[in-house]
């Protein structure tokens, strides 16, 4: 892949802002989306999402993305969604057929497929790729997708097998016994686009998150390291770790701009 800097600190990112406007602040309860979306994948399910375009042009950069297990997009992501807008990037949230209400918000994927046997997290890997197909559809042409935990590795893999892909935001990306058909390690190395890497500091302490900080570093990814953080995206929401989370915040939005504009 393209190398960018391999581990940046906060001042180093922090800077990187320049004159940028200051941050606007996370939403304290979901925005009303713009419109629901539904996708068909290469096997037949029918995956839901929301998109949110908050009056910024099609021409504006977008950003896909999947939830951790036992969560729905919505759920997962409802805090973040006006903070991203405001930073002028458009949103879709995706429910993957493996998820739940873990963030209060029910994941309609999963409620239509409740007739099955539950998904595993490998087997969400065309969710994410039909949600790219409709954004390609759509004529977006800045996309970045964005996973947590489990579906964080998929979204290393799909940038890696679509060129189409602008970045990939990889939040705790999961490499249990579940991922060993889908670990992120496994394919970054193919990926073309920048990758940016976060964990939370109280995962650092396990030797799977310092070996895979080697492995994706090496390969060229951008690994934060966040100081008060929970697993997945949810570390960057301050109801959900119990801290001001907003220079983590900045540090994303300064590799986002890097990123896309």
């Amino acid at each position: 892949m393209r190398p960018l800097a391999s581990t940046l600190a906060l001042a180093v990112l922090a800077s990187a802002c320049g004159g940028a406007p200051a941050e606007p602040a996370p939403a304290s309860r979901p925005h009303a989306p713009d419109s629901t979306v539904t996708v068909t994948t290469s096997d037949g399910v029918t995956v839901f999402g929301e998109v949110y375009d908050a009056g910024l042009p099609q021409s504006a950069p977008l950003v896909l993305l999947f939830h951790q297990a036992g969560s729905s997009g919505r759920g997962e992501y409802g805090p973040l969604i006006g903070w991203l807008n405001g930073l002028g990037l458009r949103a879709a949230a995706w429910d993957q057929r493996s998820g739940g209400d873990t963030h209060g918000i029910g994941n309609r994927t999963v409620e239509a497929l409740r007739a099955r046997t539950p998904a595993a997290f490998c087997d969400a890997a065309p969710d994410l790729a039909a949600a790219l197909d409709w954004t390609i559809e759509e004529g977006a042409e800045r996309v970045v997708v964005w996973g947590s935990s489990y579906s964080a590795a998929l979204a290393v893999r799909l940038a890696a097998d679509r060129p189409e892909v602008a970045g990939a935001v990889a939040a705790s990306p999961a490499s249990g016994g579940p991922m060993a058909a889908c670990r992120a390690r496994d394919r970054i190395a193919d990926v073309e686009a920048p990758v940016l890497v976060l964990r939370p500091e109280s995962e650092m302490a396990l030797a799977s998150a310092q070996e895979q900080r080697e492995v994706l570093t090496v390969a060229g990814a951008t690994f934060i390291v966040v100081e008060h953080g929970v697993h997945g995206s949810s570390m960057l929401v301050d109801a959900r770790t119990g801290h001001d989370m907003a220079a983590a915040r900045a540090q994303v939005a300064a590799w986002l701009r890097r990123v896309v504009g």
